[in-house]
């Protein structure tokens, strides 16, 4: 009699232990973190030279970045690649050097600007310019 009770009290705690609230869980919020996640984990396999030149108004020329702000911009003579800043700070006009400075994978967001957002950066941004923010 004490076994029966003592199994039907088990059998009774293991019915209330399991009948607890069920949590709603968000889908748009798991994809869109999801999304997110292999952004970050693919961002190592793509080179900055690539993640540049897939920004709208950026083209190769002789291998590096350069804007092109105009269908005969590539006449002129010089240097033509535009302004790289990272992080606020002024790198200068060669990828090379930003290139050394910062892998592909720290990259946070890149921003180009052109004409009067180009313009706050006098002379130097005159090609635009190739804002880096990294994380």
């Amino acid at each position: 009699m004490k076994k029966s009770i003592l199994v039907l009290l088990i059998a009774a705690m293991v019915i209330l232990g399991s009948c607890g609230t069920t949590k709603k869980t968000n889908n748009n919020t798991d994809s869109t973190s999801l999304n997110d996640e292999l952004k970050d984990r693919n961002r190592a396999n793509v080179s900055l030279l690539q993640r540049i030149t897939q920004m709208r108004g950026v083209v190769l020329h002789n291998n590096l970045p350069v804007i092109n702000k105009t269908a005969n911009s590539f006449a002129s003579a010089g240097n033509q690649e535009p302004l790289f800043v990272l992080n606020n700070q002024i790198i200068g006009n060669s990828f090379y050097s930003i290139n050394g400075i910062i892998d592909n994978y720290n990259v946070k967001k890149i921003i180009i600007l052109t004409g009067a957002d180009a313009a706050s950066y006098g002379s130097q941004g005159s090609n635009g310019v190739i804002k880096i923010v990294s994380y």
